[in-house]
């Protein structure tokens, strides 16, 4: 599979959890396939993608107890609306079911994320420290969500992070960053990150969260250890129109 390097994205009008239209819309129908471990994915460049995506954080994090119930049954905030946000949907036989965000980071630049705003000094130190041809490239992957529903289903974790990794490589990230309460720490050690930090409030939520930091050597292992979150194994389909919002398809099967 070649990788294809996504165009600039282009900020968005910002969505506002007060605005009761926003909620009132109604399901959007998308064609999935209903094999059994099979999804399909999109990226979010749409309003209707974008709806799909905060409905399903709202419900996760309402029923985790990490935001206050709203009118609009929506979550997102301004990180969103920026340029290097990028939101992705799963969805299972037409249903929306789970949502991950990825956002990319440069050393150097206003580039931001929820990861460098609440632990700033730690994630620049860390952008600092690599000096490759690709050097002070990094991206955070959070809004790792899936609805209340599927809490235990742990494949669409596995595939969220495939996707998110399918970023990383494409935009030749050389630091990942994830942000995680201290009970998720083993899995996150599991796909290569390590503590970076102590607690501290994170964006958005009630919780607190500690840094993790990993790379692209580490993510590469863990591509080969678990072939579930490598984007460019068989069982992820086309992904030629991925960055333009095209469905794809993601199996569990033959991982």
């Amino acid at each position: 599979m070649s990788i294809i390097l996504p165009p600039t994205a282009q900020t968005r009008p910002q969505k506002s959890n007060s605005d009761p239209h926003v909620a009132n819309q109604p399901e959007r129908k998308v064609r999935t396939s209903a094999r059994p471990g099979s999804y399909i994915g999109r990226l979010a460049t749409t309003d209707d993608v974008r709806r799909d995506a905060y409905r399903i954080r709202y419900r996760s994090y309402v029923a985790g107890g990490y935001i206050q119930p709203n009118a609009t049954g929506l979550f997102s905030d301004s990180f969103d609306d920026m340029p290097n946000a990028r939101t992705i949907v799963l969805y299972d036989r037409d249903l929306p079911v789970a949502s991950v965000r990825t956002c990319t980071l440069t050393r150097g630049t206003d580039l931001t994320s929820p990861a460098r705003e609440t632990f700033g000094e730690e994630v620049d130190a860390l952008l600092a420290k690599k000096n490759d041809g690709f050097a002070g490239r990094g991206i955070e992957t959070n809004r790792l969500v899936r609805n209340p529903e599927a809490e235990n289903n742990q494949g669409l974790v596995f595939l969220l992070f495939r996707m998110a990794a399918y970023v990383a490589i494409c935009t030749h990230s050389q630091v990942h960053f994830a942000c995680a309460r201290p009970n998720h720490a083993p899995f996150y050690k599991r796909m290569g990150y390590e503590p970076a930090s102590g607690l501290r409030p994170y964006p958005g939520l009630t919780c607190q969260m500690r840094l993790l930091e990993s790379d692209r050597e580490r993510l590469d292992r863990v591509r080969r250890t678990f072939p579930v979150i490598d984007p460019l194994g068989g069982s992820t389909g086309n992904l030629a129109g991925f960055f333009k919002g095209e469905p794809f398809t993601v199996s569990l099967a033959g991982a």
